[in-house]
Formats: C-alpha cells, structure tokens, sequence
C-alpha cells in the first residue's frame, strides 16, 4: 500500500547541528495509529544546543498528540 507523505510523522532530535535520534511512524490501516517513543541521555555544557525536527506531515502537525520531554538532573 502506498502512503502519502502526510501520513508519515518522523520527528529528529539533534544535539549542537548533529542528528541524534530518529522517531517515526505512520497511520496505520484503517484509521489507527502506530505510536514512536524513543529517550536519550544527554551530557550538555554550556551553550550546547538541543531541538527537535519535524518533518512535514499531518500526524505530527495536525492532531495535539505530540509531546516532548526534558529534564534537568
């Protein structure tokens, strides 16, 4: 079966420009959805910089589904 690009959510953590981690998932058939979960430790110091990357498709950006957590230790 063929999928739009729309139905894909793939979501990249990077660290300082650098690709770390990659999530992804895609709408399952039927209507249902396939869950991506994915942790990573971090050492930072300062002026290091940490994002998430998103790339394009509804089940990221259309629906209140997607989170993201960071904790100070």
């Amino acid at each position: 079966m063929s999928r739009s690009a729309s139905q894909y959510c793939k979501a990249y953590i990077y660290h300082n420009g650098n690709p770390l981690l990659l999530s992804h998932s895609i709408e399952g058939n039927g209507g249902t959805y396939e869950v991506a979960s994915n942790t990573i430790l971090l050492t930072l110091t300062v002026g290091d910089q940490v994002w998430i990357k998103t790339e394009t498709g509804t089940y990221c950006h259309g629906y209140p589904f997607t989170a993201f957590s960071g904790w100070k230790i």
